[in-house]
């Protein structure tokens, strides 16, 4: 990522990284450390105007986790490391919203809950809050916030912010600028192992789709695909003829155990991203992986190739 003082540029490329940064961190979150990034996404689009609430004796929280004052508004975070319970679930919401506008009084004008389930709430719970907002026209309780809407929340900061809540990223340029020595450096530090020569061939839509990765990944791997002939190149000329196809198992293994442990697509790409040294804060390193991430999504078996006629 480019700084000039405090000013970032942010272009297509930046945005999907710290769009899949957010998805992984919104994956792997729940209960008390889900509520604590919240509010500390709001602390930080808000400033003082959004204030957090801490439980204190007897008093409690007041049923609010955070209370964005210009628009009188308490946030109830809910984020259940094991999925919801039914009768958990609403008692949850039923009591945090009596509980807060007895509390609040002429203070709460909104009501928001959020939670942590990428699926959405159960309809029970839905219907719970729709009859919430039937009994109680004078408050504003909106449809409730899950991930994709905390999303959007983290992707309307600042580029400085977003930089000081997940540190740099690649632009275009980075991608533009990669050359032969970074990705050598990259394959030096993966201990023995990269492919036989194939013929080089785009990163497949359809394969992309089928395996149902996030449009911020597909953004990431065409970008990488931009380098391919760079790493196509290092390995037809590495010194040990065996290398490319070493490494290219060790990509197949690591797929075949982040398969096993990971729930989600975007966690298995952001693992194969960790594997290839995509985890560093050095930019040339970041690009590295992703020109090496994008050449072997292609080459050997990471994530599954679309069946002839998925379509269909």
């Amino acid at each position: 990522m480019v700084i000039k003082g405090e000013k970032i540029s942010m272009d297509d490329i930046s945005r999907a990284w710290y769009g899949v940064h957010i998805e992984l961190a919104l994956l792997k979150k729940n209960e008390q450390e889900y509520e604590d990034f919240f509010c500390k996404v709001m602390k930080l689009k808000y400033s003082d105007n959004f204030q957090l609430i801490k439980a204190a004796g007897r008093d409690g929280d007041g049923k609010a986790d955070g209370y964005l004052i210009p628009e009188k508004c308490v946030y109830q975070s809910y984020a259940p490391s094991s999925g919801f319970n039914k009768s958990k679930l609403l008692n949850k919401i039923e009591g945090d919203f009596k509980g807060a506008k007895e509390k609040w009084g002429n203070r709460l004008d909104k009501w928001v809950f959020l939670h942590n389930s990428q699926e959405g709430l159960p309809k029970y719970g839905l219907d719970l809050i729709l009859e919430l907002r039937d009994l109680n026209p004078t408050i504003e309780i909106t449809p409730p916030w899950g991930p994709s809407e905390v999303k959007e929340l983290i992707l309307s900061l600042t580029d400085v912010q977003l930089f000081e809540l997940f540190g740099p990223a690649p632009t275009q340029q980075d991608i533009v600028s990669l050359t032969h020595e970074p990705i050598k450096t990259l394959f030096r530090a993966m201990s023995g192992k990269v492919a036989k020569k194939i013929d080089i061939g785009p990163v497949s839509v359809d394969k992309l789709e089928f395996n149902k990765l996030s449009d911020d990944v597909e953004v990431l791997l065409t970008a990488g695909r931009r380098k391919e002939k760079l790493v196509e190149d290092l390995l037809l000329n590495w010194p040990d003829p065996e290398y490319g196809e070493n490494l290219a198992e060790s990509f197949r293994n690591k797929y075949k155990l982040l398969s096993l442990e990971m729930t989600s697509p975007d966690k298995v790409f952001a693992g194969l991203r960790s594997f290839s040294g995509g985890e560093s804060d050095d930019i040339s390193a970041q690009v590295s992986s992703l020109a090496v991430l994008s050449y072997f999504f292609e080459r050997c078996d990471i994530f599954e190739n679309a069946p002839e006629g998925w379509r269909v």
